[in-house]
């Protein structure tokens, strides 16, 4: 059982989505500090040829749980898709793409921001057909960190591998990584190599913005047949 790890991540990237959809099942790391400036309640949209963040309105403490982050304001539904809106509203697929969007906020309204975060990952898996199961870390009293918390959301959930970012290669010493070994759990190191799609002919690819953009400038259909020819 293939298994990946991931702090919720807003309208995720196609790299994330990607490492997703080579794991049989993803843990959703919502019971750590939240990191500032990181793409947990953020993320790149194309506007006129240029990357423009859009983030949630929340409150930043310090070692204050994911999943207990809180809204500022209320006010943010109508300027994220007042924003996406006159981004992508030239887009070929815009008309077909956008009222789902507005509908998921709509009805998403209530949620706490981890969950809004969430419902936009699953949009994005659901569209490009990615099956993976997943589930939230906070179900679990798991009470490590870092590497060692690796370990043990693997070890718990049995995972026979065990597919990690290249980023992890940071905090996880030799120590860990002989605790995997022991375990008799191999850890896959996530490669990605970005396509590059239709966007806007006037300007050139920009990669690793949200997984939105392939949607709105390639449709539903030419998207998954993008996403599910990555090497």
């Amino acid at each position: 059982m293939i298994l990946s790890i991931h702090q919720p991540s807003y309208w995720p990237w196609l790299g994330l989505l990607h490492k997703i959809s080579k794991s049989d099942k993803l843990i959703f790391l919502d019971n750590v500090d939240m990191k500032r400036q990181s793409n947990q309640f953020r993320n790149q949209f194309y506007c006129n040829g240029e990357a423009k963040f859009i983030s949630l309105p929340v409150e930043f403490h310090q070692n204050t749980k994911i999943c207990d982050i809180k809204f500022k304001n209320n006010n943010w539904i109508v300027e994220h898709l007042n924003k996406l809106s006159n981004y992508y509203k030239k887009a070929p697929f815009y008309n077909s793409i956008f009222p789902l969007v507005e509908e998921l906020y709509i009805k998403s309204k209530d949620l706490a921001p981890y969950l809004l975060v969430i419902e936009t990952t699953l949009f994005l898996m659901k569209h490009l057909n990615i099956l993976t199961e997943t589930e939230l870390a906070s179900k679990n009293k798991y009470q490590s960190k870092k590497g060692e918390l690796m370990f043990e959301i693997c070890s718990i959930n049995k995972a026979s591998h065990y597919l990690s970012g290249q980023g992890s290669k940071n905090y996880m010493g030799e120590e860990i990584l002989n605790k995997f070994a022991n375990q008799n759990i191999k850890i896959i190191w996530h490669e990605f190599k970005h396509p590059v799609y239709n966007q806007n002919s006037k300007y050139p690819f920009l990669s690793g913005l949200s997984g939105l953009d392939i949607l709105f400038f390639e449709g539903f259909e030419n998207s998954k047949l993008i996403f599910n020819n990555i090497d």
